[in-house]
Formats: C-alpha cells, sequence, structure tokens
C-alpha cells in the first residue's frame, strides 16, 4: 500500500472515532436533538456575546422569523436566554447559558475525550511517539 493511503487511512480512521466521541458527548448532554448547524449558530451568538434576535438573523444570513424559532427552541432546552437591556427595556439580548457554554465548548470536551480513548487503545510508547508526531504539525 502506498504511504500517502496509508497516511490517509489512519486519518479516516481517527477522524470516525473523533465523530464517535462527538457523537457521545452530545447524547451525555441530552443534546442529540442539535443539528451541526443549530451548534454553528449557537458558536455565532457565542462569539457577538450579547446580540439581539435581528443581529443575529443579520450574522447568519436567516430570516428574522427562522432565528425566532431557532431561539425559543435553545431557550426550552436552556441553552439561550434573553436579558433585557438596562437602557431599554424593549431590547432583549441573547446569551448562552452555562449549558450552552458547555456546548460551544464542545469541540474541546471532544478533544479531551479522543485523548481517553487513544490512551486507553494505544501504548504509553505509541502515546509519546503519537504525540511528537502531532506537535510536528503545523
Amino acid at each position: 500500500m502506498e504511504l500517502k493511503e496509508s497516511l490517509s487511512g489512519g486519518i479516516a480512521k481517527l477522524t470516525k472515532l473523533k465523530g464517535k466521541c462527538y457523537i457521545n458527548l452530545l447524547n451525555d448532554l441530552n443534546l442529540s436533538e442539535l443539528s451541526l448547524k443549530q451548534m454553528e449558530y449557537l458558536k455565532s451568538l457565542n462569539k457577538s456575546n450579547g446580540v439581539t434576535t435581528s443581529h443575529l438573523a443579520e450574522v447568519l444570513d436567516l430570516s428574522k422569523p427562522t432565528v425566532t424559532e431557532m431561539v425559543k427552541k435553545f431557550i426550552r432546552m436552556e441553552i439561550v436566554y434573553k436579558q433585557s437591556c438596562p437602557s431599554d427595556g424593549r431590547v432583549y439580548y441573547l446569551k448562552l447559558t452555562e449549558k450552552g457554554q458547555q456546548i460551544v465548548d464542545l469541540s474541546l470536551m471532544t478533544n479531551d475525550y479522543l485523548a481517553g480513548k487513544l490512551i486507553e487503545s494505544l501504548s504509553t510508547e505509541d502515546i509519546e511517539t503519537l504525540i511528537s508526531i502531532l506537535m510536528k504539525i503545523e
């Protein structure tokens, strides 16, 4: 087998394992009903840190009614809450709850989970070799 094909196959296995870890975390957090797209929406909301529904619709390039429905779902799931503006009570800012922040941090959690799976599967020597190789990647 050609070196590039072997490497590609190894990367595919690692990617598949990371995907399984991600799904397991979603299930552990009872978040399996969230789509990947909705996860990206939460990341956008996190970057904006206190954004109105209208502004979020602009950022995501979606209609306001679509974003409103999505926000209602997020509020029911207790991952987003509305906070009224102190200077204008008619304006509400969307913010992530602690649970919402955990979802945004899910990729970091997935990496930790993956590291645990690799530690279970590989010898200490193999892990040290893998770390050495991965640290060379830029």
